[in-house]
């Protein structure tokens, strides 16, 4: 998997993460006062508090009378009047059957109650005053005769109260507490919150803010998904892994600032982002990153267009004034830039947020210290991010033209030819960059080093020797050559222990190519020393970036034309050194055209004729 699809992954996932950071707009506590007015768009049921569901299950169980079952009695009945018979008239022991069944048709329980009574018959339960009923006891007191026929009529049966205490809950048991209807306020601004009120309060989130939580996680989800179709099918570039890291670091970290901490929305570290990622990598690509986040969070907040606007504007001013303001000393004016235009969003939102006029202010107020604290956060950081992912911003870019740089006042002091040529092969690679749409600030740093190592042995090269003797007419031409080879090598260290961008250490390392160095190699030969081209050939590689080619290019034709008197003189030695370079096969890997090559080539000649200007000879005093 290549380093293009595990930054395309990473962005997407963290996109998706997006869907654990949903939360309401406003988190209410008890004792709290309100900070909005909320008023009920759809019927809000209210449910009871679990210690009241459980009280009321308990009063309803605990007011449920005994549930009896009839049994039967016919039969032990007629058994006692057919013994009773036996012992006296039968006249009589029917009067005493009949009074019996009586008794016993109305109800007989032991031991009686008071109140009343649940009868199960017929699958229906019936209440049955316990007044109506008799005990045993009742009638054998009165009469021992009668007394034989009485046995109970109705025993009591848990199960069946069980049964009808399930019914009655389901009757009369009710999760429900109250219901608000639409229209009605559920909080008012200011209100302090209590207990029942948080109720209210929650039952609303159910209602009104838990379908937009499932629409804000399918967003993200889907969100996420898009991107990585985008990235795959290569709609848009994807961001370099320094942006990548700023991007997932900082859209959490919005995301999960608001999600932990009851804080104003319009904190946000958006504009740092856009700030880092414009200069990491494109003022679009910034803006299309702190656009994800700020729908997010404008989703994940009220579904409004306020945070949107709001944090998307914010990002749009830090995106393109970074652009325009590169230096340091400009910071103030990103940041006042950045101020300005959360507060126009704000006060743009503020008639259909029903923003008040101390709300407004205090929102301004917080736009500009989050300016502030952004571009803070770039300044600090962005250096720490450049060295994390070992990338080169146009800042640091900036910082690097600087002549007063320790390896350029070295270069100066040490090898004053050789500087004085730097600056000029600095300010040819920049025009020749310039036509033809390369990195202008990159060719003219690499103008700038690509010859840095000449700080060892200054006086070996022609531009540092003032017409006095030549070293290299002691020495045989392969030392010689080693010598000016050595250069590059010792230029490449120094590049690496100063720290330079990885761009500019190539340059130096290119800027020859593996060309020969031709001078001595004839001499050698004209000696009659066994030698091979390849004992006096740069070590390479060849250029690959047209900023490497223009680098080299521009260094050969300053040399070259160095000795030119005329303009025409100077054409001719710079049409010689491109050709002899692209017949040597130096810029077979530089995607630079014949035409491009010709637009450089006509860059450098202004250049070349304004340093090489001869001043009139003005006739002296005496003259």
């Amino acid at each position: 998997m290549n380093g293009r699809v595990i930054r395309a992954l990473i962005i997407s996932l963290t996109v998706a993460s997006s869907a654990f950071f949903f939360r309401f707009p406003y988190r209410f506590k008890v004792g709290e006062s309100s900070p909005m007015t909320i008023i009920a768009e759809k019927e809000i049921v209210v449910e009871k508090p679990r210690e009241k569901y459980v009280e009321d299950s308990l009063r309803i169980v605990s007011e449920v009378p005994p549930v009896y079952k009839p049994v039967p009695f016919l039969e032990h009945v007629e058994r006692v009047y057919d013994s009773l018979v036996k012992s006296i008239d039968p006249k009589r022991a029917k009067e005493f059957r009949d009074r019996a069944l009586s008794i016993l048709q109305r109800g007989v329980i032991s031991p009686k109650v008071s109140g009343t009574i649940l009868v199960y018959e017929n699958g229906e339960f019936r209440s049955v005053p316990s007044d109506v009923l008799t005990s045993p006891s009742e009638v054998c007191m009165a009469n021992d005769t009668l007394c034989k026929f009485i046995v109970p009529t109705l025993v009591p049966d848990s199960t069946l109260r069980r049964l009808y205490i399930q019914r009655l809950l389901e009757q009369q048991l009710s999760r429900i507490d109250y219901v608000v209807n639409p229209g009605e306020i559920v909080v008012s601004k200011g209100q302090v919150i209590d207990e029942e009120t948080y109720r209210i309060l929650k039952a609303y989130e159910r209602v009104m803010i838990e379908p937009r939580r499932w629409a804000y996680v399918i967003l993200s989800i889907l969100m996420a998904v898009v991107l990585l179709i985008i990235f795959y099918s290569r709609k848009w570039d994807v961001p370099s892994g320094a942006s990548v890291f700023v991007f997932s670091v900082g859209h959490i970290l919005e995301l999960a600032i608001h999600y932990f901490f009851n804080i104003p929305p319009f904190i946000t570290i958006m504009p740092f982002v856009a700030l880092s990622v414009a200069v990491l990598d494109t003022s679009t690509m910034a803006i299309g990153l702190a656009l994800i986040t700020s729908v997010i969070r404008g989703v994940s907040y009220d579904f409004s267009l306020l945070l949107p606007l709001y944090v998307g504007s914010m990002a749009a001013a830090s995106a393109f004034s970074v652009k325009f303001f590169k230096r340091r000393a400009h910071y103030f004016f990103i940041a006042v830039i950045i101020t300005l235009f959360g507060i126009t969003s704000i006060l743009v939102s503020a008639p259909f947020r029903n923003l008040t006029p101390d709300e407004v202010i205090r929102a301004s107020i917080i736009t500009a210290v989050v300016s502030i604290v952004s571009v803070g956060l770039y300044a600090v950081l962005l250096p720490v991010i450049e060295a994390m992912f070992r990338r080169t911003t146009e800042l640091s870019f900036l910082e690097l033209a600087s002549l007063n740089h320790p390896l350029l006042r070295e270069l100066s002091e040490k090898a004053p030819g050789t500087f004085a040529h730097s600056i000029i092969v600095g300010n040819m690679a920049e025009a020749g960059a310039r036509t033809v749409g390369a990195n202008e600030t990159i060719a003219k740093l690499g103008g700038y080093y690509h010859d840095v190592g000449k700080i060892f042995n200054p006086e070996y090269f022609v531009e540092n020797q003032t017409g006095g003797e030549n070293p290299h007419d002691k020495l045989d031409p392969i030392k010689s050559a080693q010598i000016i080879i050595g250069h590059v090598k010792k230029g490449v260290e120094l590049g690496k222990k100063y720290r330079l961008p990885q761009e500019i250490i190539d340059i130096i390392q290119t800027h020859h190519g593996d060309t020969v160095l031709w001078p001595f190699y004839k001499k050698a030969k004209d000696l009659g020393l066994p030698v091979s081209e390849e004992q006096f050939r740069y070590p390479g590689p060849r250029p690959r970036t047209p900023e490497e080619a223009i680098v080299m290019l521009a260094d050969s034709s300053e040399a070259a034309s160095r000795s030119a008197e005329t303009e025409e003189e100077i054409r001719r030695i710079i049409d010689s050194v491109f050709e002899q370079r692209i017949r040597e096969g130096q810029l077979d890997l530089v995607p630079l055209s014949r035409r491009d090559l010709e637009k450089i080539k006509a860059s450098f000649i202004p250049i070349i004729l304004t340093f090489r200007h001869q001043r009139p000879k003005y006739p002296s005093p005496d003259e």
